[in-house]
């Protein structure tokens, strides 16, 4: 039910807002028709026993005046025939029997009230009442009393009421009502519409005051960059997005001083740790055993390799480095330059139409593409890469022959310090940072790292990054 209800809702505050006015408006709309309809009834209802009440009770004075002009022509032996005459604007009837249309229905609640009210005039006798709808002005609209019934909210009501009089006769008072009920709802349903379009604008105004700032926020927050230093978000809406906007920038500033913190201290670590390892190297040299001398020299060298590992790690949430436009095609080229004159199995594959260039951190990006080509060499003896361009994004894709990685592990191989070797030897698994820190310089650039096993077998690594225009 949540779920439907989530998709029917608009997704936007100004759309809510106005699906939530319209809804209550309607529901109040709804309780007012109701209580309107209900209340027209009884007074409906009152009127119609009042008149019939007062007709009935002038045509029996009428007839205490002059009984004789209200006798029919028939003889004492057989049935008299009714007797109409008009009563102002209505038609009454006196004969033996109630003058009821044979589709009418019995009317007890209004039987009572004509009694009652007859009682008051001070005449007490036996009455009846009932109703039905009227005939449709065109004869082809109501054909049976099936469709009277039907057509009975639109069309108005026939009602009669009968009395008995002193001598036995009966007086019946007919009337057309009109059912009102049709006119109450266009009222209410005119209205609805009048006040909803009167509160759209301000509706749209406040929504409109709250999502623009919230828009930003949003945008400010989601191209959040260390590296940048932005101004702060201008506070503007109603006071609770004002407070939002001073929380976010007060968060923002916080976030930019403890990364200049870390910075420091990080600088700090690495400068106080490379000196004692460079005393240590230098001492290792004076131990005589040769075996002893190169296991530690090992040691420190691993040190050292992971000091820089954590430190480049550290320091890809805020890069030094400003963007800059590179010829994608011609870095590459340098990359297996490098690699071939350390006599390293790395080649080149086609690009996928032309690379063109990018705005990118060169340094950075060549560091990621290096650690993915070390892994490409490490595990699968060899790598090769190249450039496509797909849909307004940058594709460097670093390919190996190795075994890949379980496709369980797919995510987790990028966190840092987690390698696909188990062992804690650095010569067969290295520190873990490696597709962490191409992650990072991805991420640094806008950009993301997905990993893909080979349908052939092997890695398929690649580095997307938004194209700027």
């Amino acid at each position: 039910m949540g779920r439907i209800i989530q998709h029917i809702l608009p997704r936007s505050l100004a759309g809510q807002l106005m699906a939530a006015v319209l809804v209550t408006l309607l529901v109040a709309q709804a309780v007012n028709l109701g209580l309107l309809i209900a209340g027209q009834k009884r007074e409906r209802a009152n009127v119609i026993a009042t008149s019939a009440a007062t007709m009935l009770t002038s045509a029996r004075e009428r007839l205490r005046e002059n009984p004789a002009a209200f006798q029919s022509g028939n003889g004492r032996d057989g049935p008299t025939a009714p007797v109409e005459f008009r009563a102002g604007f209505r038609r009454l009837t006196i004969s033996d029997a109630p003058q009821f249309h044979r589709n009418m229905r019995d009317w007890p609640e209004m039987r009572v009230a004509v009694a009652r009210l007859l009682s008051e005039y001070g005449w007490v006798t036996e009455v009846r009442a009932a109703h039905m709808a009227a005939p449709a002005r065109n004869p082809t609209r109501v054909r049976n009393a099936r469709s009277l019934r039907r057509w009975n909210r639109s069309l108005p009501e026939v009602a009669a009421v009968a009395a008995r009089l002193e001598d036995g006769r009966w007086v019946t008072a007919r009337a057309r009502v009109p059912n009102g009920s049709d006119q109450v709802l266009l009222l209410l349903i005119g209205q609805t519409i009048i006040v909803f379009l009167l509160l759209l604008g301000p509706i749209l105004f406040v929504a409109w005051r709250a999502t623009r700032p919230l828009k930003h926020l949003a945008r400010a927050a989601a191209t959040l960059r260390p590296d940048v230093t932005e101004d702060p978000l201008i506070e503007s809406g109603p006071s609770d997005v004002r407070e939002l906007t001073r929380a976010f920038n007060s968060m923002r500033a916080r976030i930019a001083a403890m990364i200049s913190e870390k910075d420091h201290m990080l600088g700090a670590v690495g400068h106080d740790l490379r000196t004692p390892l460079a005393s240590l190297r230098v001492r290792v040299e004076g131990v005589d055993d040769a075996r002893l001398r190169d296991a530690m020299t090992r040691s420190i060298d691993d040190l050292s390799l992971m000091l820089e590992d954590i430190l480049a790690l550290a320091r890809t949430g805020q890069p030094r480095e400003a963007p800059q436009d590179v010829a994608v095609a011609a870095m590459l080229d340098n990359l297996v330059g490098d690699y071939a004159m350390l006599d390293r199995p790395v080649s080149r594959d086609a690009d996928v139409g032309d690379a063109g260039t990018a705005l990118l951190r060169p340094l950075s990006i060549a560091r990621a593409l290096r650690n993915l080509i070390d892994n490409g060499i490490h595990y699968g003896g060899g790598a090769r890469i190249h450039a496509e361009r797909r849909a307004g994004e940058l594709y460097l894709i670093v390919t190996d022959d190795g075994p890949g990685i379980a496709a369980d592990r797919l995510a987790e191989m990028v966190e840092p310090f987690t390698r696909a070797e188990t062992s804690r030897n650095r010569d067969t698994g290295g520190s873990g940072l490696g597709l962490a820190l191409a992650r990072a310089a991805a991420q640094a650039d806008g950009g993301r790292l997905e990993l893909e096993n080979g349908a052939e077998g092997g890695l398929i690594a690649r580095i997307i990054l938004p194209i700027q225009q």
